[in-house]
Protein backbone atom coordinates (compact mmCIF):
# COMPACT_ATOMS: atom_id res chain seq x y z
CA UNK A 1 0.00 0.00 0.00
CA UNK A 2 3.04 2.54 1.04
CA UNK A 3 4.58 1.24 -2.27
CA UNK A 4 1.16 2.43 -4.25
CA UNK A 5 1.06 5.98 -2.30
CA UNK A 6 3.86 6.72 -3.17
CA UNK A 7 4.01 6.03 -6.97
CA UNK A 8 0.66 8.30 -7.11
CA UNK A 9 1.70 11.06 -5.27
CA UNK A 10 4.59 11.23 -7.79
CA UNK A 11 1.76 10.80 -10.64
CA UNK A 12 0.25 13.78 -9.16
CA UNK A 13 2.98 16.02 -9.23
CA UNK A 14 4.17 14.99 -12.49
CA UNK A 15 0.61 15.68 -13.39
CA UNK A 16 0.39 19.18 -11.50
CA UNK A 17 3.86 20.05 -13.07
CA UNK A 18 4.62 21.18 -9.33
CA UNK A 19 5.09 19.74 -5.87
CA UNK A 20 1.02 19.48 -4.59
CA UNK A 21 1.79 16.36 -2.33
CA UNK A 22 4.32 15.12 -0.19
CA UNK A 23 4.28 11.64 1.48
CA UNK A 24 6.04 11.06 4.92
CA UNK A 25 6.09 9.26 7.98
CA UNK A 26 5.33 9.83 11.77
CA UNK A 27 8.01 8.51 14.15
CA UNK A 28 5.68 5.70 14.81
CA UNK A 29 5.81 4.55 10.80
CA UNK A 30 2.72 5.26 9.90
CA UNK A 31 2.04 7.36 6.59
CA UNK A 32 1.72 11.16 6.36
CA UNK A 33 0.13 12.57 3.52
CA UNK A 34 -0.17 16.27 2.55
CA UNK A 35 -1.94 17.66 -0.30
CA UNK A 36 -1.97 21.52 -1.72
CA UNK A 37 -3.85 21.30 -5.55
CA UNK A 38 -3.63 23.65 -7.97
CA UNK A 39 -6.64 25.20 -6.57
CA UNK A 40 -5.95 25.73 -3.34
CA UNK A 41 -2.65 27.30 -4.60
CA UNK A 42 -4.49 30.10 -5.71
CA UNK A 43 -6.93 30.52 -2.66
CA UNK A 44 -4.04 31.05 -0.74
CA UNK A 45 -3.24 34.31 -3.02
CA UNK A 46 -6.83 35.49 -1.56
CA UNK A 47 -5.59 38.02 1.36
CA UNK A 48 -8.47 36.25 3.23
CA UNK A 49 -6.28 32.83 3.66
CA UNK A 50 -3.62 35.22 5.84
CA UNK A 51 -6.44 36.70 7.92
CA UNK A 52 -8.30 33.82 9.22
CA UNK A 53 -7.96 29.81 8.59
CA UNK A 54 -10.42 27.26 9.90
CA UNK A 55 -9.14 23.44 10.55
CA UNK A 56 -11.20 20.37 11.58
CA UNK A 57 -10.68 16.87 11.38
CA UNK A 58 -12.69 13.39 10.91
CA UNK A 59 -12.60 9.86 10.72
CA UNK A 60 -14.20 7.06 9.58
CA UNK A 61 -12.84 7.58 6.00
CA UNK A 62 -11.62 4.27 4.96
CA UNK A 63 -11.19 0.67 6.27
CA UNK A 64 -8.09 1.85 8.24
CA UNK A 65 -9.53 4.73 9.92
CA UNK A 66 -7.45 7.19 8.26
CA UNK A 67 -8.34 10.69 9.48
CA UNK A 68 -8.14 13.53 7.53
CA UNK A 69 -7.69 17.07 8.69
CA UNK A 70 -8.90 20.20 6.39
CA UNK A 71 -7.38 23.75 6.36
CA UNK A 72 -9.96 26.46 4.88
CA UNK A 73 -10.36 29.84 4.55
CA UNK A 74 -13.93 32.19 4.14
CA UNK A 75 -15.08 33.53 0.78
CA UNK A 76 -18.39 34.82 -0.86
CA UNK A 77 -17.98 31.06 -2.31
CA UNK A 78 -18.40 29.61 1.49
CA UNK A 79 -15.50 27.78 2.81
CA UNK A 80 -12.39 27.27 0.29
CA UNK A 81 -9.82 24.88 1.19
CA UNK A 82 -6.25 25.61 1.89
CA UNK A 83 -4.22 22.03 2.41
CA UNK A 84 -5.65 18.49 3.29
CA UNK A 85 -4.03 16.29 5.74
CA UNK A 86 -4.05 12.36 6.02
CA UNK A 87 -2.82 10.56 8.54
CA UNK A 88 -3.36 7.51 10.92
CA UNK A 89 -3.46 9.32 14.39
CA UNK A 90 -4.67 13.06 15.24
CA UNK A 91 -1.69 12.97 18.43
CA UNK A 92 -0.13 16.37 19.04
CA UNK A 93 3.23 15.50 16.65
CA UNK A 94 1.51 13.91 13.99
CA UNK A 95 -0.37 17.11 13.17
CA UNK A 96 2.69 19.57 13.94
CA UNK A 97 4.59 17.07 11.36
CA UNK A 98 1.79 17.60 9.00
CA UNK A 99 1.75 21.41 9.18
CA UNK A 100 5.48 21.38 8.59
CA UNK A 101 5.28 19.59 5.55
CA UNK A 102 2.29 21.83 4.46
CA UNK A 103 4.35 24.92 4.85
CA UNK A 104 6.68 22.83 2.41
CA UNK A 105 4.18 22.41 -0.19
CA UNK A 106 2.62 25.70 -0.29
CA UNK A 107 6.27 27.72 0.12
CA UNK A 108 6.70 31.19 1.00
CA UNK A 109 4.18 32.49 -1.63
CA UNK A 110 1.23 30.49 0.75
CA UNK A 111 -1.33 32.53 3.31
CA UNK A 112 -1.43 35.44 1.30
CA UNK A 113 2.49 35.76 1.27
CA UNK A 114 2.63 35.14 4.83
CA UNK A 115 4.51 32.22 4.27
CA UNK A 116 5.93 30.14 6.97
CA UNK A 117 4.19 32.22 9.40
CA UNK A 118 0.72 31.15 8.40
CA UNK A 119 -2.53 32.90 8.88
CA UNK A 120 -3.52 35.92 11.77
CA UNK A 121 -6.00 33.74 13.15
CA UNK A 122 -7.07 30.28 13.44
CA UNK A 123 -10.59 29.11 14.90
CA UNK A 124 -10.65 26.05 15.78
CA UNK A 125 -12.63 23.62 18.57
CA UNK A 126 -11.38 22.75 21.52
CA UNK A 127 -9.14 19.68 20.87
CA UNK A 128 -5.71 20.18 22.63
CA UNK A 129 -3.49 18.31 20.11
CA UNK A 130 -4.91 20.08 17.28
CA UNK A 131 -4.52 23.80 19.18
CA UNK A 132 -0.69 22.46 20.47
CA UNK A 133 0.07 21.69 17.12
CA UNK A 134 -0.64 24.86 15.44
CA UNK A 135 0.93 26.65 17.95
CA UNK A 136 4.37 24.93 17.18
CA UNK A 137 3.57 25.55 13.46
CA UNK A 138 2.33 29.05 13.46
CA UNK A 139 3.56 30.74 16.77
CA UNK A 140 2.72 33.83 15.61
CA UNK A 141 -0.94 32.99 14.72
CA UNK A 142 -3.49 34.25 17.31
CA UNK A 143 -5.84 30.78 18.25
CA UNK A 144 -8.90 31.29 18.61
CA UNK A 145 -12.27 28.90 19.90
CA UNK A 146 -15.09 28.49 18.27
CA UNK A 147 -18.52 29.81 19.78
CA UNK A 148 -20.57 27.25 18.74
CA UNK A 149 -18.18 24.51 20.33
CA UNK A 150 -17.54 26.11 23.21
CA UNK A 151 -21.45 26.66 24.43
CA UNK A 152 -21.99 22.80 23.03
CA UNK A 153 -18.43 21.50 25.56
CA UNK A 154 -20.29 23.27 28.34
CA UNK A 155 -24.07 21.91 27.59
CA UNK A 156 -22.68 18.68 27.75
CA UNK A 157 -20.63 18.67 30.65
CA UNK A 158 -23.67 20.01 32.93
CA UNK A 159 -25.57 16.98 31.38
CA UNK A 160 -22.67 14.63 32.48
CA UNK A 161 -22.94 12.53 35.38
CA UNK A 162 -19.27 14.04 36.63
CA UNK A 163 -20.89 17.67 37.00
CA UNK A 164 -23.68 16.75 39.43
CA UNK A 165 -25.46 19.53 38.61
CA UNK A 166 -29.48 18.68 38.50
CA UNK A 167 -31.80 19.00 36.15
CA UNK A 168 -33.55 22.46 36.97
CA UNK A 169 -30.29 24.39 37.41
CA UNK A 170 -28.96 23.96 33.78
CA UNK A 171 -30.40 26.38 32.15
CA UNK A 172 -29.00 29.08 34.54
CA UNK A 173 -25.57 27.40 34.76
CA UNK A 174 -25.41 27.61 30.81
CA UNK A 175 -27.08 31.52 30.62
CA UNK A 176 -24.36 32.63 32.90
CA UNK A 177 -21.48 31.30 30.34
CA UNK A 178 -23.76 32.27 27.53
CA UNK A 179 -23.89 36.09 28.49
CA UNK A 180 -20.05 36.43 29.39
CA UNK A 181 -19.53 34.58 25.72
CA UNK A 182 -21.62 37.08 24.19
CA UNK A 183 -21.07 40.40 25.96
CA UNK A 184 -19.65 43.60 24.27
CA UNK A 185 -16.90 44.66 26.76
CA UNK A 186 -14.23 43.35 27.88
CA UNK A 187 -15.12 44.85 31.64
CA UNK A 188 -18.32 43.02 31.32
CA UNK A 189 -16.99 39.68 31.39
CA UNK A 190 -15.20 40.76 34.60
CA UNK A 191 -18.55 41.39 36.27
CA UNK A 192 -20.18 38.32 34.78
CA UNK A 193 -17.41 36.23 36.17
CA UNK A 194 -17.43 38.20 39.49
CA UNK A 195 -21.52 37.44 40.30
CA UNK A 196 -21.41 34.22 38.51
CA UNK A 197 -19.21 33.52 41.83
CA UNK A 198 -21.33 34.76 44.21
CA UNK A 199 -24.49 33.49 42.54
CA UNK A 200 -26.81 31.08 44.55
CA UNK A 201 -27.07 28.15 42.10
CA UNK A 202 -23.24 28.84 41.49
CA UNK A 203 -22.56 28.28 44.71
CA UNK A 204 -23.72 24.93 45.50
CA UNK A 205 -21.85 23.40 42.61
CA UNK A 206 -18.18 23.19 43.60
CA UNK A 207 -17.16 21.47 40.59
CA UNK A 208 -18.97 23.92 38.48
CA UNK A 209 -17.37 26.97 40.24
CA UNK A 210 -13.79 24.94 39.21
CA UNK A 211 -15.11 24.21 35.88
CA UNK A 212 -15.86 27.93 35.30
CA UNK A 213 -12.50 29.41 36.85
CA UNK A 214 -10.80 27.08 34.67
CA UNK A 215 -12.77 28.65 31.18
CA UNK A 216 -12.54 32.33 32.52
CA UNK A 217 -8.78 31.85 32.67
CA UNK A 218 -8.91 31.39 28.80
CA UNK A 219 -11.65 33.43 28.28
CA UNK A 220 -9.17 35.68 25.71
CA UNK A 221 -10.00 32.88 23.10
CA UNK A 222 -13.64 32.33 23.52
CA UNK A 223 -14.73 35.73 24.50
CA UNK A 224 -16.50 37.73 22.02
CA UNK A 225 -15.64 40.85 23.51
CA UNK A 226 -11.86 40.21 23.02
CA UNK A 227 -12.13 39.67 19.63
CA UNK A 228 -12.68 43.47 18.51
CA UNK A 229 -8.99 44.30 17.25
CA UNK A 230 -8.83 40.84 14.94
CA UNK A 231 -10.30 40.54 11.18
CA UNK A 232 -12.69 37.82 12.05
CA UNK A 233 -15.15 39.51 9.50
CA UNK A 234 -17.77 37.99 11.58
CA UNK A 235 -16.78 34.92 11.47
CA UNK A 236 -17.05 33.59 15.26
CA UNK A 237 -17.82 29.93 14.74
CA UNK A 238 -15.97 26.80 13.06
CA UNK A 239 -18.90 26.15 10.85
CA UNK A 240 -17.12 26.61 7.26
CA UNK A 241 -15.21 23.24 8.68
CA UNK A 242 -18.07 21.23 9.52
CA UNK A 243 -19.90 21.89 6.10
CA UNK A 244 -16.33 21.28 4.25
CA UNK A 245 -16.92 17.84 6.45
CA UNK A 246 -20.77 17.45 5.53
CA UNK A 247 -19.12 17.98 1.68
CA UNK A 248 -16.51 15.47 2.11
CA UNK A 249 -18.64 12.40 3.15
CA UNK A 250 -22.27 13.51 1.12
CA UNK A 251 -20.78 14.30 -2.19
CA UNK A 252 -17.23 12.98 -2.48
CA UNK A 253 -17.38 9.37 -0.18
CA UNK A 254 -20.79 9.62 -0.64
CA UNK A 255 -21.34 8.05 2.66
CA UNK A 256 -19.02 5.13 2.04
CA UNK A 257 -15.44 4.24 3.36
CA UNK A 258 -12.74 4.29 0.48
CA UNK A 259 -10.83 1.14 0.37
CA UNK A 260 -7.35 1.71 1.43
CA UNK A 261 -5.61 5.01 1.61
CA UNK A 262 -4.31 5.33 -1.87
CA UNK A 263 -8.19 5.13 -3.24
CA UNK A 264 -8.72 8.39 -0.56
CA UNK A 265 -5.49 9.81 -2.05
CA UNK A 266 -7.55 9.90 -5.63
CA UNK A 267 -10.85 10.81 -4.09
CA UNK A 268 -9.87 13.82 -2.20
CA UNK A 269 -7.11 14.98 -5.64
CA UNK A 270 -9.82 14.47 -8.14
CA UNK A 271 -13.47 14.46 -6.70
CA UNK A 272 -13.13 17.16 -4.36
CA UNK A 273 -11.36 19.29 -6.96
CA UNK A 274 -14.06 19.31 -9.04
CA UNK A 275 -16.45 20.43 -6.55
CA UNK A 276 -14.66 23.31 -5.33
CA UNK A 277 -14.06 23.99 -9.00
CA UNK A 278 -17.95 23.95 -9.52
CA UNK A 279 -18.47 26.23 -6.75
CA UNK A 280 -16.90 28.71 -7.98
CA UNK A 281 -17.39 28.80 -11.01
CA UNK A 282 -21.34 29.32 -9.99
CA UNK A 283 -20.27 31.90 -7.92
CA UNK A 284 -18.83 33.28 -10.68
CA UNK A 285 -21.50 33.21 -13.18
CA UNK A 286 -24.23 34.36 -10.50
CA UNK A 287 -25.36 30.48 -10.37
CA UNK A 288 -26.08 30.81 -6.56
CA UNK A 289 -29.03 28.92 -6.10
CA UNK A 290 -26.57 25.55 -7.34
CA UNK A 291 -25.18 25.43 -4.02
CA UNK A 292 -27.08 27.81 -1.89
CA UNK A 293 -30.82 25.95 -2.58
CA UNK A 294 -29.99 22.76 -3.64
CA UNK A 295 -30.78 20.59 -0.92
CA UNK A 296 -34.41 22.09 -0.59
CA UNK A 297 -35.62 22.03 -3.98
CA UNK A 298 -37.58 18.93 -4.93
CA UNK A 299 -35.75 16.15 -6.72
CA UNK A 300 -37.66 13.71 -9.50
CA UNK A 301 -37.44 10.77 -7.21
CA UNK A 302 -38.61 12.32 -4.44
CA UNK A 303 -42.25 12.91 -5.82
CA UNK A 304 -44.38 10.02 -6.09
CA UNK A 305 -46.81 9.72 -8.91
CA UNK A 306 -50.10 10.23 -6.07
CA UNK A 307 -48.79 12.98 -5.18
CA UNK A 308 -49.12 15.08 -8.40
CA UNK A 309 -52.60 16.34 -8.70
CA UNK A 310 -53.73 18.86 -11.79
CA UNK A 311 -54.57 22.19 -10.61
CA UNK A 312 -56.10 23.50 -13.85
CA UNK A 313 -56.62 22.57 -17.39
CA UNK A 314 -54.20 25.39 -19.36
CA UNK A 315 -55.92 24.43 -22.67
CA UNK A 316 -59.49 24.77 -21.75
CA UNK A 317 -58.64 28.34 -20.22
CA UNK A 318 -57.20 29.11 -23.70
CA UNK A 319 -59.62 28.06 -25.42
Amino acid sequence: MLAALKLQVESYNNKCNDTCALLGTTSQGAPLVVVCSPLMKKVHQLKHSGELCFIDSSGNMDRENCRVFLLLTHSCAGGLPLGILLCQSEDEQTIAQGLEQLKQVVGEKGFAGRGHEGPQLVITDDCRAERGALGKAFPKATLLLCSFHLLQAVWRWLWSKESGVTHGDRPALFAIVKEMLYCQEIGSVDRLYSEARGHPVVARYEKFLRYLDRLYARRECWALSYRGSFLTRGNNTNNFAEAAMRVLKDKILQRTKAFNLPQLFDLLTSRLETYYEARIVDVALGRWESFQRAKFLPQDGNIAALHIQQVMDITAEKT
